[in-house]
């Protein structure tokens, strides 16, 4: 069938051009319109719940809120986790779901589940889902400041009711979260010795302001034909009337809100607080929808921000970029592409260099722009996104995408030179001969072909966010790889049609180039045919000692990114209030600000939480972000350098435990393993003291193993708490009904939202709550009375007991099961070392008693699993290779011969990442399953030569044919090899630039393996054949070609088609 493709492009040749060019236009505006991100989709769904509890401490949070929600959301179709946080006074519980579920499917479930679960919660819990959107959705973080003029009331405002609105109207926006500032509420500040001399009860005071704040309907009059609406107003803004609602009327007369209370404008009970520069700010979080474009996003997201800009008041100044995903986006595209781009320019020079031949260079390298744009046009078919995956499996591939053209061409080159040297009455008709060429070598461009995409389909199967990275690099990977055989069959004779007709020298010397390649391996190719057996000795000692060392190399999930934005978390010990909290990560902030790349830069800081976010922080723990920005006139470090630099300034700063992540790179930690460490180790238990002594002594080990950085302990904790408890006897003694005596608290101490104050499109809750004398100690809760059925007034401290107790600041839970865990990131050594070290330790020096245990998470436990399903996945695509080669070759002998590529080739990706000190990556696992087959082909290039010649000669495979065919193969085998090789350099050189950080591996190994594999094809391939392959060679020459038949029907179809041609 593929004889007849070409037969047919050949006859429709100038349809397969024009077809051709119209590819590439289409082709080239797809590439235009389709959207841009930095990473492929790789969003596990999940929901998050969240439930805003205020007043609960974390162990009613935990047995009243996230306990019955987590269990009703076990059993869910697609569930296969669910986790909760119940902190003070709130709730989280994330519910994972299986890969490949849709996301509105899974918010549809959680929905259905939460509206049966919202039963078994208290009346007052009203849980939320936080908004779809994406892992990496957190596209950019801007700041409000003031020079002193404009309050954090004021400022709050601002963002929460001008900039927060317009940012929401921005297609594509998921959430705008803002903290920091004070929220603007106004208090009912009520005094309870007022209370009790007046003889009104707090209750009274909520009863009297619920609904005196609001307008009604009233229906219509109608009147001489007209009807007019009624509206009945009592709704107000202004503070002087509200003060004059009469609460109760008794033998004092009426007694109006005023007298036993006052009104003010305030601030609410912040849980967050934020700051730009080291001065206190409002941060807005600007959030976006899964598959939004990010590029596009931003640059509407910029135009609305440049209208608000001009509209803000003086003394407030916005702070743009302090945190900007699109800026990495564009660095790592920009660094893909020229990868792309130098690839290709090194590809065009071997071409040049080897065929001398501008006809041919231009024949050749025609693959590389048609494959690039048919990749792209499938790319659009499929909704896929242009990312540094996939331009990275281009950018892998750039160098093979000339290979099959490499062969195809120079064929039918050298064929067509053989031609022309014969005398013009033997010579063979022109189109025929191209259409043979072609045909001569296209089982071995096909069986080559197969083989590579073969063993790329373990890429398909990874598990998890590994899977989810490296899949578009291997769909990129193969769909050019099959578009530039498709090239390869119909383009690529079609234009040796027109550009080589007639314009060959007639004689079938090489270029001096070729000619002295050809020379050099002459001893080298007879010496490996004569001594065979020590040169497979040679080569087998040399893979099983590599083998030995290779045990020895570390082992990494991902290498880390270079994002070009630093995130520093500072968390101060639990307990600690927000201001001093907020304290101490200003002072973190000015010691970084010491570090040349960070005093370059914006820095933005925020502790806590905003409400509603569904990245929960206690108050006690803080994020400081930057971009790296190299200062001017200085050459840009490392990006372990600049970390070193960053906590060598942070040991400074006393009461925080820190840590050093990225932006993004905390995000995808949190996706693997909930936290944002690359090790996390989870002890699970039913007690929460224990849980915490355990927690500790894993600590302990963990800080003595080499290499872990930013070790800290999830921080679990007793901290103080003021506890009223009623007494039960006095309330009955006195007629108080427990319910009332708890609500009274409640509103006294937290507050209580009774109203809405409207202020033009801004709307303020108006809260009920005691004065501030009430909070400063414990002791004046007591002094809060009480109103009892007889109308006598009753203090809290005469029924209840008011004492100090500890308790935790957080419970953790993960599949109904409590937990707690230890973190910590790796440096200077690989992860997979560093868990050993950190396993051996904990096994032997600490005892973990019966219902608790230990657990591996986080990075590792990825590496892990994705290790030993490519592992299986590997051995069955060598399965099938086997199976293919032996339907091809039908000997066991040429198809072991085929197979010893693949070893040549390990020789030299070990020894490349030896010499780096690359660490064994899912990166290079990769690279090591691509290799597997980009080394296979030229063993089968190198075969079927051989048989095309005995079947040309007769004879048998001795020396001289051997050598033969290795001259005949040399040009296409180096060729396709530097191509590969010289395509991968700019990936090859580009360790920790952004956006090449996991490509890089990839390129080492193919780059290390091609480099032996292409060397040792000329002394262990022809060792091989001469020792063992003699026989089934020349048994596969003795067989007809496959489709003999079709050759004399393809001869008559080109001989019509050269008729119809004129010259």
């Amino acid at each position: 069938m593929l004889k007849h493709i070409v037969a047919l492009a050949l006859e429709l040749r100038f349809y397969v051009l024009v077809g051709a060019i119209i590819v590439s236009g289409y082709g080239m505006y797809t590439a235009t319109q389709m959207p841009v991100d930095v990473f492929p989709d790789f969003n596990r769904p999940y929901v998050n719940i969240m439930v805003e509890a205020r007043g609960y401490d974390p162990e009613e949070v935990e047995r009243l809120i996230s306990f019955p929600i987590a269990s009703s959301m076990n059993g869910s179709p697609g569930v296969i986790g669910v986790r909760s946080s119940s902190g003070i006074g709130y709730a989280q519980v994330t519910v994972e779901f299986d890969w490949g579920m849709n996301i509105y499917l899974c918010r549809q479930i959680v929905q259905e589940r939460l509206q049966l679960a919202s039963e078994k919660l208290p009346e007052d819990i009203t849980p939320t889902l936080a908004p779809a959107s994406s892992i990496t959705g957190e596209v950019l973080h801007i700041g409000l400041t003031s020079d002193g003029t404009v309050s954090p009331v004021e400022l709050r405002t601002i963002a929460d009711w001008v900039i927060r609105p317009r940012l929401l109207t921005v297609n594509g926006v998921a959430e705008v979260f803002t903290v920091g500032g004070a929220a603007k509420e106004y208090q009912v500040l009520v005094e309870p010795s007022l209370l009790a001399k007046y003889g009104v009860s707090l209750h009274e005071v909520e009863e009297a302001l619920h609904g005196a704040n609001t307008n009604t309907p009233g229906s219509f009059i109608y009147r001489e034909g007209k009807e007019l609406l009624v509206k009945n107003v009592g709704r107000s803004s202004d503070l002087s009337d509200i003060e004059e609602l009469v609460i109760k009327s008794g033998q004092h007369g009426s007694i109006r809100l005023k007298e036993v209370a006052s009104i003010r404008e305030g601030e609410k009970i912040s849980r967050g607080a934020a700051g730009v520069e080291g001065q206190d700010a409002v941060i807005i979080n600007t959030l976006k929808q899964p598959a939004a474009n990010t590029l596009a996003l931003t640059a509407e997201l910029d135009k609305t921000i440049d209208s608000i800009e001009e509209s803000l008041p003086n003394g407030v100044t916005l702070t743009r970029n302090i945190y900007r995903q699109a800026r990495f986006i564009e660095t790592a595209i920009a660094n893909v592409e020229e990868a792309l781009r130098d690839g290709s320019i090194l590809v065009v020079i071997v071409v040049a260099l080897f065929l001398m031949s501008l006809r041919m260079s231009i024949i050749i390298l025609v693959a590389i722009p048609l494959s690039f744009v048919t990749t792209f046009i499938v790319f659009s078919w499929l909704g896929m996104t242009i990312n540094t995956m996939t331009l990275g499996g281009l950018a892998v591939a750039v160098g093979e995408l000339v290979d099959c053209a490499i062969v195809g061409a120079e064929n039918i080159y050298r064929r067509l030179r053989i031609n022309l040297a014969k005398p013009r009455e033997e010579r063979e008709h022109f189109l025929p001969l191209i259409a043979h060429s072609t045909s001569e070598v296209f089982s071995a461009i096909v069986l080559g072909t197969a083989i590579v995409l073969l063993v790329i389909t373990p890429l398909f199967a990874l598990p998890g966010i590994v899977g989810r990275i490296f899949s578009p690099v291997g769909t990129a990977y193969v769909l050019s790889i099959l578009s530039s055989m498709v090239v390869s069959l119909t383009v690529t004779p079609v234009l040796c049609s027109y550009l080589l007709r007639g314009k060959l020298p007639d004689t079938e010397k090489d270029g001096f180039v070729v000619a002295s390649l050809k020379k050099a391996i002459e001893p080298v190719v007879l010496g490996s045919v004569k001594l065979p057996v020590i040169v497979l000795g040679i080569a087998g000692i040399l893979l099983v000692w590599l083998m030995f060392v290779g045990l020895s190399i570390g082992r990494d999930l991902l290498p880390p990114f270079n994002e070009g934005t630093i995130t520093i978390s500072a968390a101060a010990p639990p307990g600690t209030s927000l201001q001093e909290a907020s304290k101490l990560a200003k002072a973190a902030e000015k010691a970084v600000k010491k570090v040349p790349e960070i005093a370059a830069s914006k820095t933005g800081r925020w502790t806590g939480r905003a409400e509603g976010d569904e990245h929960i922080h206690e108050v006690n723990s803080s994020e400081i972000e930057a971009a790296l920005i190299t200062p001017e006139g200085q050459k840009p470090r490392p990006l372990e350098e600049i970390q070193h630099d960053i906590r060598a300034a942070l040991e400074h700063v006393s009461g925080v435990v820190t840590d050093l992540s990225q932006p993004i790179q905390h995000l995808v930690s949190h996706l693997i393993g909930g936290a944002r460490a690359q090790v996390i180790v989870k002890i699970f238990g039913p007690d929460l003291d224990e849980l915490r002594r355990l927690g500790k002594e894993v600590h302990a080990q963990m800080k003595e193993v080499p290499g872990v950085v930013d070790d800290y302990l999830e921080q679990q904790a007793l901290i103080p708490q003021i506890r009223i408890i009623p007494d039960r006897n006095e309330l009955a003694r006195y007629g108080l009904r427990l319910a009332d005596v708890l609500s009274t608290l409640e509103t006294a101490l937290q507050g209580r939202v009774v109203s809405r104050i409207q202020e033009e499109n801004a709307y303020f809750d108006l809260t009920v709550r005691g004065s501030d004398r009430l909070r400063e100690e414990a002791s004046n809760v007591g002094e809060l009375y009480l109103n009892s059925p007889d109308g006598s007034m009753v203090p809290v401290k005469a029924v209840a007991q008011i004492k100090e107790v500890f308790g935790p600041n957080v419970i953790n839970q993960e599949n109904a099961r409590r937990r707690i865990m230890v973190l910590c990131n790796v440096e200077g050594r690989d992860l997979a070392s560093a868990v050993n070290g950190i396993e051996e330790r904990v096994q032997e020096n600490v005892e973990f008693p019966p219902g608790y245990t230990l657990e591996f998470g986080g990075q590792y436990e990825q590496l892990i699993e994705a290790s030993q399903r490519i592992g299986w996945l590997s051995l069955f695509a060598l399965l099938m290779i086997i199976v293919l080669l032996a339907a091809e070759f039908r000997a066991a002998s040429l198809t072991t011969i085929v197979l010893l590529n693949i070893p040549q080739a390990m020789i030299g990706a070990v020894l490349a990442l030896i010499i780096t000190g690359t660490t064994l990556s899912m990166g290079a696992m990769v690279g090591f399953i691509a290799l597997c087959g980009i080394a296979s082909r030229n063993g089968i290039l190198l075969i079927s030569h051989w048989v095309n010649l005995l079947r040309e000669r007769g004879g048998e495979l001795d020396a001289p044919l051997i050598l033969q065919g290795c001259k005949d193969r040399l040009t296409p085998v180096l060729m396709t090899a530097l191509t590969t090789n010289l395509g991968l350099i700019p990936l090859v050189l580009s360790e920790g630039q952004p956006g090449k950080e996991i490509l890089h591996p990839v390129a080492i190994v193919i780059f290390g393996g091609l480099c032996t594999s292409t060397i040792l094809d000329f002394t262990v391939t022809p060792a091989a054949a001469s020792l063992f392959g003699k026989r089934a060679i020349a048994r596969l020459a003795k067989r007809s070609p496959k489709g003999t038949d079709d050759e004399h029907l393809l001869e008559e179809e080109s001989l019509e088609i050269e008729k119809g041609i004129t010259d």
